[in-house]
């Protein structure tokens, strides 16, 4: 394996190893775009508030944070499932389905059954965090940003307990603001499997070798390869996974929404230094080509 200093990272999308792959599936097809929140949208051009598009599509990560919100506003009392699906313009299961990942990243909404079941977010245990009005404001602001990010469902749990963070008599003045800040966005972002990031996450903590099924530009083959994920980029409106590839001996960009699935492994790595295999002006990935 060449060395840590002399490593040439190399982009995903580059010309194929010569090697037969291990493993061949048809390529991924992209998701159906979800449907949109209701309410008022700001007319001209694609300007938005908050992170939704001027289209009316919603990503997925402003329904979340627009569900987070709606329930803590609503405090003990909760909302019914079938209340958030007509407020946020989803189905009941979406709103199920939301929940869980809400859940998943953090925050505590119990569910209760029956005829007027529903959700709320429980107050009991939580740490207790105080923010002036601004400073929870910039830090809303700021996640959501980038909306599309891999870590959205975790961005908007984040940005619902800034929130509690704040006096409760002027939690409705983030909001209004908050509200009231519109981000123009540029290209939309790859969809990628929702799955693939939290392996990547845990193993890049843990220095775990994972088994990466991918698909490199230009082709409909999946490759298996064996990699050491370091780290996340975002560049030129995606995101990538950068990781040393053994079969290349090399860092390789990898493009999240090219992954169809991460296996993580018993073995783990030493840690390399990504700042010296990944330099600026050798790792930025180049455009790919039209058509």
């Amino acid at each position: 394996m060449g060395s840590q200093g002399q490593a040439t990272a190399q982009h995903e999308t580059t010309d194929a190893p010569t090697r037969l792959p291990r493993m061949r599936r048809p390529a991924d097809t992209p998701s159906a775009p979800r449907r949109a929140p209701g309410g008022p949208r700001p007319s001209g051009g694609d300007v938005r508030p908050g992170s939704g598009d001027a289209t009316g599509r919603a990503s997925r990560s402003t329904r979340l944070d627009s569900l987070a919100r709606e329930l803590h506003a609503a405090g003990r009392q909760g909302r019914t499932s079938s209340w958030l699906a007509e407020r946020l313009g989803v189905s009941a299961r979406t709103v199920k389905r939301d929940v869980i990942a809400l859940q998943q990243a953090g925050i505590p909404i119990r569910a209760s059954s029956g005829p007027q079941g529903g959700y709320v977010i429980d107050q009991a245990g939580q740490r207790t965090l105080s923010l002036t009005p601004d400073e929870a404001l910039a830090i809303v602001v700021g996640l959501q940003s980038v909306p599309d990010q891999p870590f959205a469902a975790a961005a908007s749990a984040a940005a619902a307990k800034v929130l509690r963070a704040v006096a409760p008599d002027r939690r409705a003045d983030v909001t209004a603001v908050a509200e009231r800040i519109w981000i123009r966005p540029g290209e939309p972002e790859p969809p990628h499997d929702d799955a693939v990031r939290p392996v990547l996450t845990d193993a890049i903590r843990d220095h775990r070798v994972v088994l990466l099924d991918h698909t490199p530009a230009a082709t409909t083959e999946t490759l298996t390869e064996q990699v050491e994920p370091l780290g996340f980029a975002h560049s030129r409106g995606a995101w990538f996974v950068l990781a040393w590839s053994r079969e290349a001996d090399a860092g390789r960009w990898f493009q999240l929404d090219h992954v169809s699935a991460a296996q993580p492994t018993h073995e783990t790595f030493e840690p390399r230094d990504v700042r010296e295999i990944f330099r600026p002006v050798q790792a930025e990935p180049e455009p790919e080509a039209d058509g």
